[in-house]
């Protein structure tokens, strides 16, 4: 009994660890369209011209952003105008039939004559 007690703890340890070392391994890669020469010697890096395509990297993605969001309203607006348009020819159609089932009643039912 007691070996299974001084078993315990090296295996809850070594767990310990190994759930520890592992939670450092998820990282989220960033990555830009400037070019990769700017970042292997900082002391040739070009600050003004960074900050210019990281600007230009944003305003782009924001453009696009922007675009899909004026794509996304307009079928929206069209899809909604195509409702409207079949709910009206709908109630069109549905006034029609009752226009006619009352007419086609009036001429089917003479007046009884006595």
């Amino acid at each position: 009994m007691r070996i299974r007690g001084y078993m315990i703890y090296p295996l809850l340890s070594s767990i310990l660890l190994l759930f520890l070392f592992s939670c450092g391994s998820d990282r989220v890669n960033l990555e830009f369209k400037t070019s990769k020469q700017i970042y292997t010697d900082d002391s040739k890096t070009d600050t003004d011209k960074l900050n210019r395509e990281l600007e230009y990297d944003l305003r782009e993605a924001e453009k696009q952003r922007m675009q899909k969001r004026r794509a996304a309203e307009a079928a929206a607006k069209s899809k909604a105008e195509a409702e409207q348009k079949a709910r009206m020819s709908q109630g069109l159609q549905e006034r029609g039939t009752e226009e006619e089932t009352i007419q086609e009643n009036k001429t089917e039912t003479p007046a009884p004559q006595q």
